[in-house]
């Protein structure tokens, strides 16, 4: 089989879109050969030889906004037409705009086309997507919030050989992590507030709190700067590090050196960093709904709760080896049968049969 796949960037240096590179790496290991159109292009070192990479952006850019997206749309076709010929399908990853804009000449040569999204937001593109696309991955029945008889739920496509338990080296500290974006959604001043307790009121000195990750938008960087301030002022300067954007690559070591990951993000949806960490056999603690049906109910706190999370918090560190061993066998249990990367690429590739 021979597959085209539309995405935004590949580069597996990438903080963010670094997962993608993985997602290309399993597929192709399943097909004859695997070409790839992409805004941009990092980092794709380690690909097999049936991968080539398109790139619609050079190293030049163009600062004004229309005469780029003109540009964009134009090497974007020239790029399509070079390759739909000889492809069986299109994959579509994660942008309605990618399914929209490769529709014509998938329709001409006679091409079908899957697209994945994952998002609770439904404009006119996503429903534009479904209409005229053949099928619909999704992770989860709340990341596709269109009714469709075309969705075939995949799950988020963890690496697991990837993010897997690693031996931990004792230590005096208690780690605490959390990744992702830095934005108000997070709500990571409720992470600083329980970390003020369980410093000052419960005489706990022994905790570090890592934060990966960086602003997104401009007004982003105004709540980031607020959260620097906020420990500051607070005198938690010694236990809360803000350690910037982090390669994907890099973060499997990370969760290996930590003992907790938090996530107090309230966007609804499944959030890929919980399910690497699980994967990775760490315990979890999120206020995010999304995982009210995954995870245990002590797992989950309330909104903006900064209480209930030192506690929480606490009941984690003062929990034994043995126990918290348990508790990620739990945790990448359930991020092998439902969210695995080979499970997905399997599912991807079966939809073009």
């Amino acid at each position: 089989m021979k597959l085209l796949v539309i995405t935004r960037k590949v580069d597996r240096d990438d903080w963010l879109a670094g997962f993608t590179y993985n997602w290309i790496d399993k597929i192709s290991q399943r097909i004859e050969k695997l070409d790839v159109i992409c805004l941009e292009k990092g980092n794709v070192e380690g690909l097999g030889k049936n991968v080539k990479i398109f790139s619609v952006r050079s190293q030049k850019k163009v600062n004004n906004i229309i005469i780029r997206k003109i540009k964009d749309f134009i090497i974007f076709q020239k790029l399509v037409l070079q390759n739909i010929r000889e492809v069986d399908g299109v994959f579509c990853h994660m942008n309605p705009e990618y399914t929209i804009a490769v529709y014509p000449l998938a329709k001409i040569f006679n091409k079908k086309i899957v697209s994945w999204y994952a998002h609770k937001q439904v404009t006119f593109r996503v429903k534009l997507m479904e209409k005229i696309t053949d099928k619909i991955l999704t992770p989860s029945k709340k990341s596709f919030r269109l009714p469709s008889k075309k969705i075939v739920i995949t799950g988020h496509g963890i690496d697991i050989e990837k993010f897997r338990p690693q031996e931990k080296n004792s230590k005096e500290k208690f780690i605490i992590i959390s990744v992702g974006r830095i934005s108000p959604t997070k709500d990571l001043e409720t992470l600083i507030k329980a970390v003020d307790i369980i410093v000052n009121n419960f005489k706990n000195k022994n905790i570090v709190v890592k934060i990966i990750g960086a602003p997104g938008l401009t007004n982003h960087k105004t709540y980031y700067n607020s959260l620097q301030k906020m420990v500051k002022i607070m005198n938690l300067s010694e236990y809360v590090f803000f350690l910037g954007a982090i390669a994907n690559k890099n973060i499997p070591q990370m969760l290996a050196e930590s003992d907790l990951f938090v996530n107090l993000s309230n966007t609804g949806s499944v959030d890929k960093a919980v399910l690497e960490a699980m994967s990775c056999g760490l315990p979890i603690l999120t206020s995010n709904e999304a995982f009210i049906d995954i995870l245990d109910k002590k797992q989950i706190i309330k909104q903006n709760d900064f209480k209930m999370l030192a506690r929480n918090i606490m009941e984690v560190r003062n929990k034994n080896k043995e126990e918290k061993k348990e508790i990620g066998i739990k945790m990448r249990k359930i991020v092998k049968e439902s969210h695995n990367l080979n499970n997905l690429a399997k599912k991807v590739i079966e939809q073009f049969y």
